[in-house]
């Protein structure tokens, strides 16, 4: 693990007002209160970030999938059923 490394932010008067109110009832300090809301925020974002790549890999296969029932329904050229079937009619001598 990494040595602790420092950051300073500056906070609006409002917002630094609601970590302290959210420190006080947390029990924690207001440094560890933010260290917390940055992690789970950082987790967030990475989250977000895989389910879209996975939304788009579903996406990409949902439309390769639709494409291949298209062409499994598509109506056969002339003359492919023919190329494909063994049975022929017996042809009947006209009388």
């Amino acid at each position: 693990m990494s040595a602790p490394q420092s950051l300073t932010i500056p906070l609006a008067a409002e917002l630094a007002a609601r970590l302290a109110a959210a420190a006080e009832r947390s029990g924690l300090t207001a440094v560890e209160l933010a260290a917390r809301a940055i992690a789970d925020h950082i987790d967030g974002v990475t989250a977000y970030g895989r389910l879209g790549e996975e939304m788009a890999l579903v996406k990409d296969r949902l439309a390769e999938l639709a494409g291949l029932v298209g062409e499994a329904l598509a109506e056969p050229a002339p003359g492919a059923v023919a190329e494909i079937c063994r049975y022929r009619a017996a042809k009947v001598p006209a009388a």
